[in-house]
Order: structure tokens, then C-alpha cells, then sequence
């Protein structure tokens, strides 16, 4: 693909976000003179950008945008909603046509076909409304379904379709499901495009147990039929009524929307963001090979050259002064800030409340808090699952609001700060709240808990049945949400990231989710321990002490172990029963004990060995193993070995 156009998409992406902040800045106040300024400086650089290419449609578009905010500018025509939403339009416009230009490097024949409408609007010669050519709304056909049914041969693109867009689970052989299979179930299957979902990876790094495809079809059969074949997996597939060509353009989506805006990621910053990863790379093998001095130092010193071994040593300080710094520098790099995926939100929420009838006030901030860009980018998908959840369950109408003596409109907070190493997203609404009694029966009802421990548990750990798989409240399933899998598919992405979900409702007056999460993936001090002749990695955040404890100083609990610690009675677990390896028998001599700090109090870990400490770049499990409990990530020892670090939290619960 030409440079050029690789350069203009990715700048008319900015501009494009841009001018939708300042439009939806000047809807709530149009007297806002700075958002007015800058949402013309904006459609006049993508003008002037468009103009560089053969773009003449989209070039005609946004000169006669240009020229109403010129004129409002001149204070010769007014600010208001409708104004507002003839440019949103022309904004939503240019933003689908930009996957179809860097594919193919010019405006696809839907898009252009859609330009003289549009022009007609901007300039008064026409009476339509806006959504009659491209609303912002959902009734509009995205550009992925327009562009399937451009690729198709004439003679099977011809009377009403169905379009189909598939993207099967990475895990979805696990589950018994073939892509493919389900695909030829489909009715009067008339066209297929398979692609693959990421980037092509080198065989070594391929792995095969897992779905990279992403599929898009159309079908001559009726929506009815292809909603059947994909009854089972409702979550991954979007079906697109689309009318004859000759009809009228909206269609109905069934399914959770995925065009474009949303599947899109940043994937560079202004340096290429491969050349910052292969960087770190580096750093983390430097780290590897500085730890790999620390055992060379232990055998000078068994050989009996302390001298070698100091200067061994010393060397060793110096080198990871210097790999801190580097890696610092490095991490740094690669920081973003929040408002990459915030940003996203005001438009979308404008959108889905305006459909579902709801006045609302979406307010934002800490947008300027930075993570790491690998964090930043996969926020996007589980805010999106809270944000639908709270505007569709949350919030009530504005009819019941005011019976409830609360404000007409709904308030939806998202903010982020940071704590030390971490990032934390609240998603608040003052909505309706989630009535842990429902939750209790609907656990039931679904087998997910007996009644026995629904009825032993406290209201606060039924709220937390929500994120199991399947399981929603909601009386009726909307293209929204209803289906049971937002929240479990909300904890499993932060849980891959390294992060963690907190819930907390109180019935009348809101729901509020919170995401803990680090702010990159950086060096962990490690406590190494020896269990079963292997060796594990327990981050020293956890350890609050070691302690030797003599085996008549355990006691028998029930069907546990404890023992008492400075006048506090501790649980006493054994990482060799927690990682379920063969029983050694019964220790006669002291045990090695780590206290450890969980959520629920103080415990004792009893282990064979306590080796030594350790620096480390841990990092996620990925592939087969990311599914494992107990494991938080894996890393490298100075020898080259792999070492597991544990997830205590998980081990004990």
C-alpha cells in the first residue's frame, strides 16, 4: 500500500476524532467559541489532506462542511442540533469510507454513491433527514457489510441479503465448535470472504489451537434461518438484514455492533510502536543475562577467588542500575494516555441513549492518566460491555426517574486515577442499581449456586455472581446487552491484563464497576521458593514475612492446619497440596513459612526451600496456558529456565 495513503489514514483518523469532540462539545454548548474554531480547523485540514488524492466525492462533502462552519464562524447561521448532526453525518461518513481507502486506496462505489445525498443536506437542496443517509445511529448499514456486498459477482448480489460477519472465539475448539461447520448451515450461502483476524505471525510463534479467522458471508435465506444456525453463539456473529440495491439503504442489525470504530486499534505512535516492543524485548533479555552474574558470583566464590567474585558482583550493581534506567526509559515509551479509548465513548453514548429514548450526562475524567499501550488498547472491548450495560439496565427512563425524585437526566461517570503502580477505572451510574435478591434467584434458577449457598451468602458476594458465564438479570435479550456474556467476557480481558474487577450496587441508586490494573507490564521482585523439586516465583509485594515454624507448633483445624503467630491464629496451607503434586509425607523437622498478605487475612504458605530474590519482567500467560489458575506469568531465569509465577490469591481461594 502507498505510504501516502497509509500517512493520510492515519492522520484523517485524528482529525476525524477530533472534529466529533468539538461537534459534541458545541451540542451542549453552542456559545463554546474554542470547539467551534477547532472543529473548522479540523474539516479544513482533512479537506486540504483529501485534496492531495482522486477523492472528488469526499473532497465536495467537506468543502460544503467547511463552508456551513465558516459560516457559523461568521454568526450568519445558528449552532443547534440540526446543524450539529448534518456535520456528525458527514464525520460518520468519512470515518467508514477510511477502511475502504486503505485497503484499496480509493472511495469505494457505496461511499460515493452516498456523497450527493449528503451534499444535499449541507446545503438545503434536499428534505430528508440525516439518519435517511447516514445517521449516526445503528439503523445505518456499516461500511464492512457495504463493501461485502461491492465484492460479490453482480449475478449473487442481487435481490434482498443477509450479511453475516463471524468472529469465532480464539477458544472456540475447546468448546466443540467448527467455524467452517456452522458456516455451511447457513441457507442459500452465496458469497465468503476468510481472513485472518491479526497480522500473519511466523510459524514458531503460530499457534494452532487457536481461531485467528474472521469471516463475512451473504446469504440469499431469510434472517430467521441464519439466526438460527448461530443461535448457540449469538455473541459472535453480526447479522445485517440489507435490502435490494435499489431499495433504501438503512438496515437491521441483529446483533452486537462491530463496524469498524470499534475493531479499530491504534497501532502506531509516532515512532513505529514494533520498534519500542523490540526494544523492550532487549531490555528484558538484559535483565535475564544480569541475573545470570549473581550465580556466576557464587561460583568464583566456591573456587575460591573472592576477589573475581566482588568485581563479579560490583559489575552486577553497575549493570542494573543502568537496565533499570534503560527499561524505564523503554516502558515510558511506550505510555499512552487514557483518552485513546475515552475518547471513543461521548459519541458512542450520544448515540445509544438517543435510541433508547434516555437523557443522560456522560462525564469523563483522569483521561489524561497513561498506561502502557498493549493496556490502553484492550480497554477499549470490556468499557464498551459496561458502558452498554449501564445505558441499557442502568439508567431508567426519564418517566421513572422523575416518579423515583431523581434528576430527569441520568448521570454516567468514567474516571480513572492512579494509585502507586496501578490504574484504576471506575464506570458509576446513578441508574436503578442490581437487586442481589434477582441475582439470587436467577443463580439458582441457572444451577450456577444451590439454594443452600444462595441462601449462607451475603448480599455482596450474590452481586458477584454476575460475572458468571451466562448469567444475566436483564428480562429480555436486546441487541444491547441481555445475552449473560458482557460481564464474564469484562473479567476474563482485565484477568488478561493482569488486572481485577470490583462490583458494588446498592439497589435505587447505582451500579459502579470498578477496573484495577497495572500500568505496564514492568520488573516484579520475585521471592524464588523450592516445592517438589521444582522452583516458583512469588512476587514480594504479597510475602508481609518468612518465618521457621516447628511442626508440634501445627495445629489441627477441622479438616485444615494453623498455628499462632505473635498471639494471631494463621491458616496454615501447603503450596505442595495447592499445586496438587505428590505428597512428600509428614515434615519432621521446621517448616519454612511464608506469611502472606490475601484479601481475606493473613495465611501461611509452607514451602521446602526459600532459594533467593529476584528481579524479574514477568509476563502474561498467553496461548493455551493464559486459562490456567494460580499462574500469573512466566519469566526467565540468569540459567535460561523458565520460572511460574504464582498467583497466591488465586491458589488459595
Amino acid at each position: 500500500m502507498d505510504e501516502l495513503i497509509v500517512q493520510f489514514a492515519t492522520e484523517a483518523r485524528e482529525l476525524v476524532q477530533q472534529a466529533t469532540e468539538d461537534l459534541l462539545s458545541l451540542e451542549s454548548n453552542p456559545q463554546k467559541r474554542d470547539s467551534l474554531e477547532s472543529a473548522f480547523r479540523s474539516i479544513h485540514t482533512l479537506k486540504g489532506s483529501v485534496g492531495l488524492f482522486d477523492f472528488g466525492s469526499m473532497l465536495a462533502v467537506l468543502h460544503q462542511a467547511e463552508d456551513l462552519l465558516s459560516q457559523a464562524r461568521a454568526d450568519k447561521i445558528v449552532v443547534n442540533g440540526t446543524l450539529i448532526d448534518c456535520l456528525l453525518a458527514v464525520v460518520q461518513w468519512v470515518e467508514d469510507s477510511l477502511p475502504g481507502i486503505s485497503q484499496t486506496g480509493r472511495l469505494s462505489e457505496a461511499q460515493e454513491k452516498q456523497a450527493p445525498r449528503l451534499i444535499g443536506i449541507l446545503s438545503g437542496e434536499m428534505t430528508d433527514q440525516v439518519d435517511d443517509v447516514i445517521g449516526p445511529g445503528p439503523e445505518q448499514i456499516p461500511g464492512w457489510a457495504l463493501s461485502l456486498r461491492e465484492q460479490a459477482p453482480a449475478s449473487e448480489s442481487e435481490g434482498s441479503l443477509i450479511a453475516i460477519r463471524y468472529e469465532p472465539h480464539p477458544e472456540c475448539f475447546f468448546n466443540g465448535d467448527d467455524p467452517l461447520a456452522t458456516l455451511t448451515k447457513v441457507p442459500d450461502l452465496r458469497h465468503l470472504n476468510i481472513v485472518l483476524k491479526e497480522p500473519q505471525t511466523s510459524p514458531q510463534n503460530y499457534d494452532p489451537f487457536r481461531c485467528h479467522l474472521l469471516i463475512e458471508a451473504l446469504s440469499g435465506g431469510a434472517l430467521a434461518e441464519a439466526e438460527a444456525v448461530f443461535r448457540l453463539i449469538p455473541d459472535q456473529v453480526e447479522l445485517l438484514a440489507l435490502p435490494a440495491e435499489d431499495a433504501k439503504l438503512p438496515a437491521v442489525p441483529s446483533g452486537t455492533p462491530s463496524d469498524h470504530s470499534v475493531e479499530r486499534r491504534s497501532t502506531t505512535m509516532r515512532v513505529d510502536s514494533a520498534r519500542i516492543d523490540k526494544l523492550v524485548e532487549i531490555a528484558g533479555e538484559l535483565i535475564v543475562a544480569k541475573n545470570g552474574l549473581v550465580p556466576l558470583a557464587g561460583e568464583a566464590q566456591e573456587l575460591g577467588n573472592r576477589r573475581l567474585a566482588r568485581r563479579i558482583l560490583s559489575s552486577h550493581h553497575e549493570i542494573e542500575l543502568l537496565v533499570a534506567s534503560l527499561y524505564g526509559a523503554v516502558t515510558q515509551a511506550r505510555m499512552i494516555p487514557l483518552e485513546h479509548v475515552f475518547r471513543r465513548f461521548p459519541r458512542l453514548v450520544r448515540e445509544t441513549s438517543t435510541r433508547l429514548g434516555k437523557a443522560l450526562d456522560l462525564i469523563i475524567e483522569g483521561e489524561t492518566v497513561e498506561a502502557d499501550r498493549e493496556i490502553v488498547e484492550n480497554l477499549f472491548e470490556p468499557l464498551l460491555h459496561l458502558v452498554r450495560n449501564s445505558l441499557d439496565h442502568g439508567i431508567e427512563p426519564e418517566a421513572e426517574r422523575l416518579q423515583l425524585s431523581k434528576p430527569a437526566r441520568g448521570r454516567l461517570r468514567l474516571t480513572a486515577r492512579q494509585r502507586g503502580d496501578q490504574i484504576e477505572i471506575e464506570v458509576a451510574d446513578d441508574g436503578r442499581g442490581i437487586d442481589p435478591q434477582r441475582v439470587r434467584a436467577t443463580a439458582i434458577d441457572l444451577g450456577v449456586i444451590s439454594e443452600i449457598q444462595a441462601t449462607a451468602s451475603s448480599d455482596e458476594a450474590v452481586l458477584q455472581l454476575v460475572f458468571a458465564p451466562g448469567l444475566s438479570t436483564a428480562s429480555s435479550i436486546s441487541d444491547l446487552s441481555g445475552r449473560g456474556v458482557g460481564l464474564d467476557a469484562v473479567q476474563s480481558s482485565i484477568k488478561k491484563l493482569g488486572g481485577s474487577v470490583e462490583l458494588s450496587s446498592a439497589v435505587g441508586s447505582g451500579t459502579s464497576f470498578s477496573l484495577k490494573l497495572p500500568i505496564s507490564f514492568s520488573m516484579t521482585q520475585l521471592m524464588i521458593v523450592e516445592v517438589g523439586g521444582e522452583r516458583y516465583g512469588i512476587p514480594l509485594s504479597d510475602v508481609v514475612e518468612t518465618h521457621r515454624l516447628p511442626a508440634s507448633a501445627v495445629q489441627c483445624v477441622r479438616a485444615g492446619q494453623a498455628f499462632v503467630l505473635r498471639n494471631q491464629t494463621v491458616p496454615l496451607l501447603h503450596l505442595r497440596e495447592l499445586l496438587q503434586l505428590p505428597s512428600a509425607g509428614s515434615p519432621s523437622g521446621d517448616l519454612k513459612v511464608l506469611i502472606m498478605r490475601t484479601a481475606g487475612g493473613k495465611i501461611g504458605i509452607a514451602v521446602e526451600k526459600i532459594a533467593e530474590r529476584s528481579e524479574t519482567l514477568t509476563r502474561p500467560l498467553s496461548g493455551l496456558l493464559q486459562s490456567v489458575a494460580g499462574i500469573a506469568g512466566t519469566t526467565l531465569l540468569g540459567d535460561g529456565r523458565v520460572l511460574l509465577v504464582l498467583d497466591m490469591e488465586d491458589l488459595v481461594r
